[in-house]
């Protein structure tokens, strides 16, 4: 494990969170991009991205429950 003074953490903190933010900015069409600066249509896109995610996961424990994988 490398040394990392404080002013590295700050870098490596402030680097991870601009690559995450360019790369979901990708994802996203240009309708998508739009409608991204309405906050209640943000909410609601992540509230929902969030239950995809949940849903996905007890699929995919429920598969493995029962050797379907």
């Amino acid at each position: 494990m490398s040394y990392m003074d404080r002013d590295n953490i700050i870098e490596e903190g402030l680097f991870d969170k601009l690559k995450n933010l360019f790369k979901d900015k990708k994802k996203y069409n240009r309708v998508a991009k739009v409608l991204m600066k309405d906050p209640e249509y943000k909410k609601k896109h992540k509230e929902l991205q969030k239950n995809l995610d949940d849903y996905e996961k007890s699929v995919d424990k429920l598969m493995k429950k029962y050797n379907l994988k």
